[in-house]
């Protein structure tokens, strides 16, 4: 058998059928049952999947616009409509270029997420200076690299993590077209350790990252006094640093 790839949803929604034994559909939208109850699974499992984990394959950079109305919470002075695709904020930045590499770890910013009349916004200190916001300032860029929903589809996603969502309409069609429960929350299970077996082999590809060793941990599991007698582990100085 030809092994096929990637799988769109009627694809994955057939597959999960042909499992539980159920009919399949010829096309999207054809007003089944299996359809209605596989469609919804789908949908909201895929939505699940994409915002448990940072895949970049699903991510967008985007430089974000100042709303003309300030942040309801006085210590914020800037407020920031959210792209109406996003499913997970991954960072910000202030002042950053629109066209900077991804890959690169971006300084930190202090933000919150809140509601701006009746708007999701990213709200921060944007003015260089502490609330309350000055209209004569001009607020600094934001830029945000996000999980969009514009890119929440199988075929940029591995075999595992589509796996992991056959078994989240799978258990769809327990619980919608069985009505068998306990077979259904099998399937999430299922699922689930699904979804941790696709993050752990997504994150193999990528490029490897130096351990961080804070000399502060390292010293408080040092019995003191210091340094201990005959101990020379640290480079020849005898010393942590």
């Amino acid at each position: 058998m030809a092994y096929e790839w990637p799988l769109d949803k009627l694809s994955v929604v057939n597959s999960a059928l042909a499992q539980c034994g159920d009919n399949l559909v010829n096309v999207a939208d054809d007003g089944s049952d299996e359809w209605i109850v596989c469609s919804a699974a789908y949908e909201r499992g895929l939505s699940y999947l994409m915002e448990q984990h940072n895949w970049s394959f699903a991510a967008k950079v985007s430089q974000l616009t100042a709303s003309a109305n300030a942040p309801e919470n006085v210590q914020w002075d800037t407020a920031y409509p959210l792209p109406p695709d996003l499913t997970h904020l991954i960072w910000v930045r202030i002042n950053q270029q629109e066209d900077v590499l991804a890959s690169v770890t971006p300084s930190p910013v202090l933000y919150d997420i809140e509601n701006v009349a009746g708007v999701v916004c990213l709200v921060t200190n944007a003015q260089g200076g502490p609330p309350p916001p000055d209209p004569a300032v001009t607020p600094a860029a934001i830029t945000i690299k996000y999980i969009s929903q514009q890119f929440s589809d199988p075929t940029f996603g591995t075999p595992t993590l589509v796996v992991a969502l056959q078994f989240f309409v799978m258990a769809g069609i327990y619980r919608g077209l069985h009505e068998d429960l306990g077979e259904s929350t099998n399937m999430l299970k299922l699922a689930e350790m699904t979804l941790q077996s696709a993050r752990s082999k997504y994150d193999q590809q990528k490029p490897k990252r130096a351990m961080w060793n804070s000399r502060i941990t390292a010293a408080r599991r040092i019995r003191r006094p210091w340094p201990p007698v005959g101990s020379d582990t640290w480079g020849g100085t005898g010393v942590p640093g």
